[in-house]
């Protein structure tokens, strides 16, 4: 099943032409102390209409979502802590969630979505960008740190995705290992269903939540996690699409090649119970110049919702290592 692939990368930011007013407003949902300035725009980037968001107003740092095929809504209500002091933004990678999709769908690729960045980099006209990524999301930051290494500043992989096919294959082994009979049961009747087939918002959540929890160290907690995410039918379908011709590129590949041209500062952090196999992350650590690791505990491929407290201090101690707790 094609989809149960989906739920790993769920869930790691130009123009050129802005084709869209930005809206400002107060952001003050519970949790959050401060009130933060959130600005949503859509911008023409290499011929394709790009929804981006912006919480806070400090040092910018642009987090690239996971998938591939999702979109930013399930990280935006966890990075609002970090916006207190930091700008972060968002933006869907076209083809995903309020970014228009592409007529052209061979432009749905790796190399593309990296000039989509660099594009997006322009745009926002930042010099070196503090470039965090989540999963799918970190590979397409490691992608764009080789093609672009002196317009990086900083750069975080949050629980990245394999690091080759051989891992690749051994995360999905770990995922299986911890699916029950009764989830496997209930997500091959809901991707069954005629709501399914229609690309139902709610329907296409249920198997994304059904087939995720198990990237949680607290299975429970996974409609906490996804409480943010809107579906409709159009982005459920083409997530879908997205996912299911990015897909062949992690059936024979290596992320680690060419990789010794990233030099700038490199934060990997992941969960101690993250399904992609550590030593993964130990050979990203490997193949860069300036990398180190950090491991939280009782977290899995999600520690800025599972352990935000810790996430949060490390990377403000990443970034200004004079930030005291």
């Amino acid at each position: 099943m094609n989809f149960i692939r989906i739920c790993f990368f769920t869930i790691t930011i130009i123009a050129l032409n802005s084709c869209g007013d930005k809206t400002k407003q107060d952001n003050t949902q519970q949790n959050t102390e401060i009130a933060l300035e959130t600005i949503d725009e859509n911008v023409s980037i290499n011929g394709v209409s790009h929804y981006i968001k912006k919480m806070g107003t400090g040092e910018p740092i642009v987090v690239l979502h996971g998938g591939p095929g999702l979109f930013h809504n399930y990280l935006a209500p966890h990075f609002e802590k970090l916006a207190e002091k930091y700008q972060i933004i968002f933006y869907d990678q076209r083809g995903c969630g309020k970014t228009d999709f592409p007529k052209d769908t061979t432009s749905i690729n790796i190399d593309q979505f990296v000039e989509d960045l660099e594009a997006i980099r322009t745009h926002l006209k930042i010099e070196k960008l503090n470039l965090a990524g989540h999963s799918f999301g970190a590979i397409l930051a490691v992608n764009y740190g080789k093609k672009y290494p002196n317009n990086l500043k900083n750069l975080i992989l949050i629980s990245p995705a394999p690091a080759n096919s051989e891992y690749f294959d051994q995360m999905f082994r770990n995922m299986q290992n911890k699916r029950t009979d009764e989830d496997i049961k209930n997500l091959v009747k809901v991707m069954s269903s005629k709501d399914f087939d229609k690309r139902n918002p709610e329907t296409v959540l249920e198997a994304i939540k059904i087939g995720d929890k198990v990237n949680l160290a607290d299975q429970s907690k996974i409609d906490e996690l996804y409480a943010s995410m809107n579906f409709t039918e159009e982005s459920a379908n083409n997530m879908l699409i997205v996912n299911s011709i990015m897909e062949k590129n992690f059936f024979n590949y290596n992320i680690t090649e060419n990789m010794t041209a990233i030099e700038c500062p490199t934060l990997i952090i992941l969960g101690d119970l993250d399904n992609v196999p550590f030593a993964s992350s130990q050979l990203l650590q490997d193949n860069l110049q300036n990398a180190r690791l950090e491991v939280l505990q009782h977290a899995a491929h999600y520690p800025f919702f599972e352990a935000q407290k810790e996430f949060n201090a490390s990377v403000k101690n990443f970034l200004n290592p004079e930030y005291e707790q």
